[in-house]
């Protein structure tokens, strides 16, 4: 494959960004050509089994933060709360606790303008998908990443 085919598929994110997707999701998806709509769609999906209704933290002793979060998942409003060291510990504990369970395994951040790009390479039942999130909060990058992971993963 020539150098311009190659670069094409990660072009609709370095395109918009001039920053380089994970090497490894970069190498993943460089035959698929998506444009910028196929690859949020791919990516970042909005749709799935599991939706974020709100998302606080409060922080409390000892460093840790109090999460407190509601999800829709299907036609039922579920609320929760982690209290953890970090947003991605709190999130996943309560995703884990409300049956999507699952693995990350790569976890990458970066600046792209005034937002965030997080991309997560995570794994339930041996299969491994890629999944993104931008928001202009970092932490609300992650979670976003992490719940398109989950509605991928749990399709």
């Amino acid at each position: 494959m020539n150098s311009l085919a190659s670069s094409f598929a990660a072009d609709s994110f370095h395109a918009r960004f001039a920053c380089a997707l994970p090497r490894t999701m970069r190498e993943e998806i460089t035959r698929q050509h998506l444009s910028w709509a196929n690859f949020t769609d791919r990516f970042s999906p909005t749709t799935g089994p599991v939706r974020l209704g709100s998302w606080t933290g409060t922080k409390t002793t000892g460093g840790k933060i109090e999460f407190d979060a509601t999800f829709g998942i299907g036609d039922t409003i579920i609320a929760c709360a982690a209290t953890t060291y970090g947003p991605i510990e709190a999130l996943t504990s309560m995703l884990h606790d409300a049956g999507f369970r699952f693995e990350i395994l790569s976890f990458h951040q970066q600046a792209i303008g005034d937002e965030t790009a997080t991309f997560v390479l995570a794994e339930h039942d041996g299969r491994r998908e890629w999944s993104m999130g931008i928001d202009a909060d970092p932490n609300l990058s992650s979670i976003r990443a992490v719940l398109a992971g989950a509605n991928i993963l749990h399709r």
